[in-house]
């Protein structure tokens, strides 16, 4: 029930303009972007997310920031189609929302000119980062009262019925399996027990005669 906003934007690292044309979107862009986002990250213990379309707020991050190249390959596969690093931020209002997202924008910024700047890349061939938009807007994401009272009430019943149910259904097993231990003891071969039937033993023993002491001297 409590309000979150959330908001977006993407990074898109732009190609080097080169020989009188812009190079093609992708291509060694994209490892660069994956570079980025590796060191942005390098700090980061947020949780993964299962889809590449899944927000802040999906994930369960209600107060902080994320920042991801988009993975389409699916569970046995990456698959990095562009040069793109997401920027999503969420918080209990909307200005700290807008002020998370302008300063990792600004970090991915300042990380790609550092590293072509340390790899002596030239000015003119250096590739540069593009937000989109650049005034990301933050959202509100609240749950519905309606929808968290039928929850509750649903779970509440179901609760109601299943507990007495398997409670029931243990005793009964238990009571089963104790009946049938007792009647197992009953038919054992060689039973002591009052009432059972000798072993072959103490019967050959039972009608054997038995001889008379003999006197002492």
């Amino acid at each position: 029930m409590q309000t979150v906003y959330w908001g977006s934007t993407s990074v898109v690292v732009v190609a080097p303009h080169l020989k009188g044309y812009l190079t093609p979107l992708g291509g060694d862009v994209i490892p660069l972007a994956g570079v980025v986002e590796k060191l942005v990250n390098i700090d980061s213990d947020a949780p993964p997310a299962v889809s590449p379309d899944a927000s802040i707020i999906d994930r369960g991050i209600y107060d902080g920031v994320v920042a991801n190249v988009p993975d389409y390959g699916g569970q046995w596969s990456e698959n990095y189609t562009n040069p793109i690093i997401v920027v999503q931020a969420s918080a209990s209002d909307p200005e700290t929302v807008t002020r998370r997202i302008a300063a990792e924008t600004a970090r991915i910024d300042s990380i790609l000119t550092d590293l072509q700047v340390d790899a002596r890349v030239p000015t003119n061939a250096r590739a540069t980062s593009l937000a989109l938009p650049p005034a990301p807007v933050a959202v509100e994401s609240t749950g519905v009262a309606s929808r968290a009272l039928i929850a509750m009430v649903a779970l509440g019943l179901l609760g109601v019925v299943i507990i007495p149910f398997a409670a029931d259904r243990l005793a009964a097993a238990y009571r089963s399996a104790r009946r049938q231990a007792l009647v197992d003891d009953d038919h054992v071969p060689g039973s002591n027990s009052a009432g059972g039937s000798p072993t072959p033993r103490n019967a050959a023993m039972a009608s054997t005669p038995r001889r008379a002491a003999a006197p002492s001297p």
